[in-house]
């Protein structure tokens, strides 16, 4: 019986050496002279010695989250009645194990976490709580929100709002030309009996999303007004990855081809006579001469229309009680159509010149008809972006008629709705997600939340909603919440597993939030560890023998394996040296039938992946006993 002491290093230094032969995890011993080893032997582990650095291993059972920001649900409150869904964040590696310390850890998830709401983007940061000792005290997790509200970024483009495949002349057909703090979407048209009159042009402006802190759009229709054509403006999520389309306006992929008609709420069979395309909020100029206002909602069933919204009705309106407004009369003498949105709420009013004047339209008002006014801004359509079209009629040659727009886009690092890489909605994030030909969960939790009846639907017995609007801070009046483990009122949790990782005793963790004393400054809420969590592995190491013949099965991986044994009780310890000795020895063959000739010793510390246990620090030692099979008999 032989006995073989091999370590990585002299002493037990805390500093780490990931990358070298000599690192904790890995290591190989050069002999002076060749060590012979028998024929027919066998292999064991007398005893180990490693030092663990206080890392935690993420795997795919404590790396997700989830993000509520919407209203606060009361004990009678369903997810259902609100316009917010949970926001899945995860940290991890899926199968594969990640190693990292208390400040990788908060740096990686900040890095990781997905904002969708655009004056939060950006503005998460985890960050690591320490004492006066700068002792681990837990985590601190801060959420931003940008509460400016003189933001005027035009979009950096338009692009045309049709199927690529059903329309591929659409971008010739009108120009952006951007000018200062406004820009003018004009019309392209090559007259009568061109393939320019076919399709008239709509755009959706991209880039920037508008702020729902006071955002605004204002769109001077003269030029279009007075040539008596059909024009239209309004604010809508983007619709990425027009090559899915096989044809038509962009649209919601669950929404079915028809819904961008424009529908009569008393004649819901017969369309207005409007151009048919998509569009969260919108108002404009009909055939007739007529303002028609519209938006994106869901019946009784869960279908969904482009549905006119009945201002005249809404006893708050400028324009109450008449039916329809005559904007080619025009009596209020308007050259624009404003937009603003507040929190949830979006108000459009009827603008006049330089001085603004405004005349409203329509807006949420408790109590008015739920026909009357828009629909809440939800969790599917955060980032609005606007979408303008230019029409013609059949009595004129040409037509160039333009809208002159001015947008209060946000300036966000990074945002791009059409990449997956880039900051973008949550609709919009949910889409790209989408490969043809198939669906995934994130598209259809858009789809709920698109056809909840309570915030959404105009028609039918449902209660009213009430649209929530700014707090005193200037900023949505939601809060911020982190469910840490499954909640039961929050569908679709399962999976949220960082409760302990964090330091959190409950599901749902909500703490107030800290008032920003100036507009422009950056409202904060503000989460803490409620504990010190542990940081320890929950994985299992074991010590791996290389450039021997000893073979296990790895079932967890399906392969043979040259791990030697396992050191169970290192997954109990938080951090410090850790000594293992087995109670009884389990030998493994060589199933050498020649004499083994080595000048090298190579062991790793590996989990049951066989991934390297890069937990581990300092010194590692690994005592090795290697003896001839006391069963082995030569045959005569």
């Amino acid at each position: 019986m032989s006995l073989v002491i091999a370590t990585n290093k002299d002493e037990d230094l805390s500093f780490r050496q990931d990358q070298s032969i000599y690192s904790a995890f890995s290591f190989r011993n050069s002999l002076s002279s060749v060590y012979k080893i028998p024929p027919h032997s066998q292999v064991c582990l007398h005893s180990s010695k490693v030092n663990l650095d206080g890392r935690t291993t993420i795997t795919g059972s404590n790396s997700n989250y989830f993000d509520w920001y919407g209203e606060e649900l009361s004990a009678t409150d369903t997810q259902e009645e609100s316009t917010s869904y949970p926001i899945q964040q995860s940290f991890g590696l899926g199968t594969d194990v990640l190693e990292l310390g208390s400040d990788e850890l908060a740096q990686r998830i900040t890095d990781e976490h997905r904002e969708y709401y655009p004056n939060r983007m950006g503005k998460f940061k985890c960050s690591v709580k320490r004492g006066a000792a700068q002792e681990f005290q837990g985590f601190e997790f801060k959420s931003g929100y940008d509460i400016s509200q003189t933001h005027v970024e035009l979009p950096d483009s338009f692009t045309t709002f049709r199927s690529a495949k059903n329309d591929t002349l659409n971008n010739t057909r009108f120009t952006w030309t951007p000018n200062g703090l406004e820009g003018e979407f004009k019309r392209v048209d090559l007259g009568v009996g061109s393939d320019s009159r076919n399709i008239d042009p709509v755009a959706i402006g991209l880039g920037h999303p508008l702020s729902l802190s006071n955002g605004s759009m204002d769109v001077k229709f003269t030029n279009a007004n007075q040539d008596s054509v059909e024009w239209s403006c309004g604010l809508s999520r983007d619709c990425p990855a027009p090559e899915l389309y096989t044809a038509g306006p962009l649209r919601p992929f669950y929404a079915p081809p028809w819904c961008n008609l424009v529908r009569k709420r008393n004649s819901p069979a017969g369309p207005m006579n409007q151009l048919k395309y998509f569009c969260d909020f919108r108002a404009g100029r009909n055939a007739l001469g007529e303002l028609v206002v519209s938006h994106f909602v869901t019946n009784s069933e869960g279908v969904n229309y482009i549905e006119e919204v009945e201002y005249w009705n809404n006893a708050s309106s400028a324009l109450a009680g008449a039916g329809r407004y005559d904007i080619d009369t025009n009596a209020q003498s308007a050259d624009g159509i404003f937009f603003k949105v507040v929190g949830e709420q979006v108000e459009v009013y009827l603008s006049k010149g330089f001085t603004m004047e405004f005349r409203l339209i329509t807006k949420y008002v408790s109590g008015e008809p739920k026909t009357s006014y828009f629909k809440p801004v939800s969790q599917s359509c955060w980032c609005l972006h606007p979408v303008l079209f230019v029409g013609h009629n059949a009595t004129k040659t040409l037509y160039t008629n333009s809208l002159q727009l001015s947008f209060s886009g946000m300036d966000i690092t990074g945002y791009d709705s059409r990449s997956k890489e880039g900051k973008k909605g949550w609709f919009e994030a949910m889409c790209l997600l989408k490969t043809q030909g198939s669906q995934i969960k994130g598209l259809a939790d858009c789809e709920a939340v698109d056809n909840r009846g309570v915030p959404n639907s105009p028609f039918g017995t449902w209660e009213e909603y009430e649209q929530k609007g700014l707090n005193a801070s200037k900023a949505t009046d939601y809060y911020t919440a982190m469910i840490v483990s499954p909640a039961e009122k929050y569908v679709e949790t399962q999976s949220a597993g960082v409760a302990q990782l964090f330091g959190f005793k409950t599901s749902f963790v909500h703490e107030g939030t800290i008032t920003a004393p100036a507009p422009g400054d950056v409202l904060l809420s503000k989460l803490q560890s409620g504990f010190i969590p542990e940081l320890s592995s929950t994985q299992s190491i074991f010590v791996r023998l290389n450039g021997f013949g000893n073979q296990v099965l790895n079932a967890r991986t399906g392969n043979k394996s040259t791990i030697l044994a396992h050191l169970p009780t290192a997954e109990a310890k938080e951090s410090g040296r850790f000594f293992y000795e087995p109670n009884r020895d389990v030998w493994l063959d060589l199933d050498n039938s020649y004499e083994i000739q080595t000048s090298d010793f190579g062991i790793d510390f590996v989990y049951s992946n066989e991934q390297y246990a890069k937990i581990l620090q300092g010194q590692s030692i690994v005592v090795l006993y290697f003896r001839k099979d006391p069963t082995y008999r030569e045959i005569d």
